[in-house]
């Protein structure tokens, strides 16, 4: 009788022991479905944000067109600043067409830009100016480094304005 009540007792705690055990391993376990099922979302969207990424890569390598965004002109020497405005902003606003180009068509002809500009002349206020094209740098935004200088002996008597001398 003894061994009966021995194995039920042994039984009856075996069982209530493995009821604890199956509710803190169910809880433990729990927690892992949920950071399985969290880890399993944020998979999902990387792999979409993913495909978003390599179809616009794709496009971007299709088109592989660099264009050029903005024109920038430095005049590194100039006989005053007034001159150096005039000549930077009439300089920007005839190239101004220019923004939005294909890049790859300057960078294979870069002497456009020295042939466009060099030996130009302005009229500025009651002065003849020259311009001459330092250097140039092509890219997204494009410098134009530009020295102008007065040309001798010009001094008009009419009214001030910026247009190209014939």
């Amino acid at each position: 009788m003894r061994t009966r009540q021995f194995l039920a007792t042994f039984g009856v705690g075996a069982l209530f022991g493995s009821a604890v055990l199956l509710t803190l391993s169910g809880h433990d376990l729990d927690l892992l479905y949920l950071r399985l099922t969290e880890r399993q979302t944020q998979i999902a969207q990387l792999k979409e944000d993913n495909e978003k990424l390599q179809a616009k890569l794709s496009t971007i390598e299709k088109s592989n067109v660099r264009k050029i965004q903005k024109i920038s002109v430095i005049v590194v020497a100039s006989p005053d600043e007034f001159i150096k405005l005039a000549v930077q902003k009439e300089v920007k606003k005839r190239l101004k067409r220019l923004v939005g180009s294909n890049i790859k068509l300057f960078e294979e002809n870069p002497d456009i830009f020295i042939e466009f500009l060099n030996e130009r002349q302005f009229r500025i206020t009651d002065h003849v100016v020259s311009i001459t094209v330092k250097h140039v740098v092509i890219g997204e935004t494009t410098t134009i480094f530009i020295e102008a200088s007065k040309e001798a002996g010009t001094s008009l008597t009419h009214t001030p304005s910026l247009t190209p001398e014939p």
